[in-house]
């Protein structure tokens, strides 16, 4: 009781200078009309670069500006309520909370500010904010890139989100070269604003840097300027790009071996999650489309030629069939079985892989499908009828030619394709078998 009654009589007995010294929060009076500072409680003055402050303009002491502030704001001030603004002071390095009015100080107005250091909760409300920045980033980024129909529909998606996530001038997909000691770009997206950017002058062929890139299971920031003299290449290839920095994160193996990487990042430089997560996850979805198309191009095409398979051929014939002219021919390699049991397998092999070659070259733009282990039928819908007994007399004259094992080659046109094209196929075919039969013919008089 003793001890709050000396305390109450200490408070009663210090001034309002005393008062505002015992504060914890800068607080300074300065005249409104010449910004001359007339008062600065203790803490203030501990901030100031001279002891010597009164009658010297606030703009100099606290702000270390030539001339008032821009954004002063004696002209909203009253003396009624305080006006409440928050501003980041690049002099001091720091974010206040200020609380400003007028006051009567000795009979003449004068403006009453008291700033109160905030930076502490400002930097972890931005942090805060940052990493829900991200979080939202990476779900959109995860929806867009499980949404797009297409791979490259996929990879622009993700390198879109990650570009504005960094403020990024480009965002790029680099993946590793069949030679392993070069890297080249499949996806790039520039800003609206950007300059467009040859990734292919950006040198990493570099093989210690790659493989650092590469392998590291972290991002890892490039800077033109901090790389060593083994590196001064690369340097002056970025600089010459207009490239100060590169920011990269390493694709998933399942993948094969690539890079996920951003380009003069404006904004969140230190934070690689984000590149990170999304190197993962769009390595990991490309991977599994990838995967699919393969499956599905498997699925359309013969596994020793290339060409398409009997299910496409059906699937042309169930779909819409174009309008006009049709050529069809039925190919039909001479006696594979008996070259299959005499000479092998392989060499069976390499008689299919000869005639679909011959196919391709003589009916380029072609429907070309292998039906089964001998025979071969080709489409050529918009051909007019001359252009297409040239194709066919080629074909005929080439396989006559440069094989040795004969092929039974036969064709049909129609001006139509659209009124019977199962018939017009069937003519062929009994084409192809006439030519078989004179080339059994053939052999057994000759």
């Amino acid at each position: 009781m003793l001890k709050k009654k000396v305390l109450e009589r200490s408070a009663a007995a210090m001034g309002p200078q005393d008062l505002l010294d015992a504060l914890d929060e800068i607080v300074y009076v300065s005249d409104p009309n010449t910004y001359e500072l007339l008062y600065a409680n203790r803490r203030c003055r501990s901030l100031l670069p001279t002891r010597d402050y009164k009658g010297k303009p606030c703009y100099a002491l606290l702000q270390g500006q030539p001339a008032p502030c821009p954004y002063c704001t004696n002209a909203r001030l009253t003396p009624d309520k305080f006006y409440v603004w928050e501003f980041n002071n690049p002099s001091m390095g720091r974010h206040f909370l200020l609380k400003d009015k007028l006051i009567d100080w000795d009979g003449r107005p004068a403006r009453l500010e008291i700033a109160v250091d905030i930076t502490e909760q400002e930097l972890l409300s931005r942090d805060t904010a940052r990493k829900l920045e991200t979080e939202r980033t990476l779900v959109e980024c995860i929806r867009r890139l499980m949404d797009a129909a297409s791979s490259r529909e996929a990879a622009q998606a993700v390198l879109s989100c990650v570009g504005g996530f960094y403020q990024a001038s480009h965002a790029f997909l680099l993946e590793l070269h069949a030679s392993g000691r070069s890297v080249h770009c499949t996806q790039l997206w520039t800003a609206a604003d950007a300059e467009p950017l040859e990734l292919l002058s950006i040198s990493l062929s570099n093989g210690s840097l790659l493989n650092r890139l590469l392998e590291s299971p972290q991002a890892q920031c490039i800077l033109a300027e901090r790389l060593g003299p083994e590196y001064r290449q690369v340097a002056a290839q970025m600089q010459d790009a207009g490239v100060s920095a590169l920011l990269f994160a390493p694709l998933p193996h399942t993948f094969g071996r690539g890079l996920l990487g951003v380009a003069n990042a404006a904004s969140g430089i230190d934070d690689t999650r984000v590149l990170e997560s999304l190197a993962y996850f769009v390595g990991s979805e490309l991977s599994r489309r990838r995967l699919q198309s393969r499956l599905e191009y498997q699925n359309r095409h013969d596994a020793l030629t290339g060409l398409e398979n009997r299910l496409q051929y059906q699937r042309f014939l169930a779909g819409p069939i174009p309008a006009g002219p049709i050529g069809a021919v039925f190919c039909d390699i001479n006696s594979l079985k008996q070259i299959n049991d005499r000479y092998g397998h392989s060499r069976g092999d390499a008689v299919i892989m000869q005639t679909a070659d011959v196919l391709r070259a003589c009916f380029p733009g072609a429907h070309i499908y292998r039906m089964s282990g001998d025979e071969f039928v080709v489409l050529c819908p918009g051909v007019t009828q001359a252009r297409f007994e040239t194709m066919l007399a080629k074909a005929r004259d080439r396989l006559a030619s440069e094989t040795d094992y004969g092929v039974s080659l036969g064709g049909a046109w129609h001006a139509c394709a659209r009124e019977d094209l199962d018939e017009l196929v069937r003519a062929a075919d009994e084409s192809m078998y006439a030519d078989k039969q004179e080339h059994y013919g053939v052999l057994e008089h000759g």
